[in-house]
């Protein structure tokens, strides 16, 4: 497809959606340009371009505020993007670092549904959610979210997590062999020695040590505020990308055929 034409097409399907977006608002008219073009950040100018067809910069924020403004829903949101960035938007999926070689692991984080499922770096920073995973987990909202601090230092997770001690004792053995790995002076060297500043913390790292690679097909129960803190049996399924093996890509679920293990109501 041409240049050409993928520009009338995007120049057709903003029009219509100024007119969807103004008849659902209850205008005389389309949604004007200028509304679009101050939800977008950018200027006059660049709208009007935009909209023509013409060739601007842009990026994911831009076309997502675009599509928040005109009130898309997901199959217009992909149109849209696919249309601009030739890949499908990142639908029901929060992205924090928006590099474009992220967008497929992402969308692996919104095929999984109701299932939550993130990605963390190295240091356990999260670098992507689903909106199951919001749901069942606000705390990945926080800025620079990070499990590891949430499990360690969030006083909720003492709560959430059941034997929240034994849990404590898994992740501090991670935490060893990163440091075994890299050494002392990284963030999550740093985030262990404020964690190590609460005595319960400081007394399960003073015991026997042991060191643990990840947690996959961890099997764990959960007590969360978005399930009426009714029990959640669940396990995790931990993936290291071959072409980002600094990253954790990491499905939350719960094997039905399994006893003990219940899928989780719906809340």
């Amino acid at each position: 497809m041409s240049d050409l034409v993928v520009a009338s097409n995007l120049t057709r399907y903003l029009k219509a959606w100024r007119a969807a977006r103004g008849q659902e608002l209850g205008l005389n008219g389309p949604l004007p340009q200028a509304k679009v073009q101050q939800a977008s950040g950018k200027s006059d100018k660049w709208y009007r371009m935009f909209e023509a067809g013409m060739p601007v910069k842009y990026d994911t924020a831009t076309l997502l505020a675009i599509a928040e403004c005109l009130g898309l829903g997901d199959s217009e949101r992909m149109t849209l993007f696919l249309l601009t960035m030739g890949v499908p938007a990142p639908l029901n999926v929060t992205l924090n670092d928006d590099d474009v070689r992220l967008r497929p692991m992402s969308w692996i984080l919104e095929q999984q549904g109701r299932r939550p499922a993130y990605i963390s770096d190295e240091n356990w920073g999260i670098v992507a959610f689903n909106r199951a995973m919001a749901d069942w987990c606000p705390w990945v909202h926080d800025p620079d979210a990070n499990l590891m601090r949430y499990v360690l230092l969030y006083p909720e997770a003492r709560s959430v997590y059941e034997g929240w001690e034994n849990h404590v004792r898994v992740f501090l053995a991670m935490i060893r062999l990163e440091i075994a790995k890299r050494g002392f002076d990284t963030p999550i060297a740093h985030l262990l020695l404020e964690a190590l500043e609460d005595s319960v913390v400081k007394a399960l790292w003073d015991e026997e040590p042991s060191v643990v690679a990840n947690r996959d097909g961890h099997h764990y129960r959960l007590r969360l505020p978005f399930f009426r803190n009714e029990p959640i049996d669940c396990m995790s399924q931990v993936f290291i990308p071959s072409a980002h093996p600094n990253l954790r890509l990491v499905l939350m679920t719960w094997p039905d055929d399994m006893d003990g293990f219940n899928t989780p109501p719906v809340a």
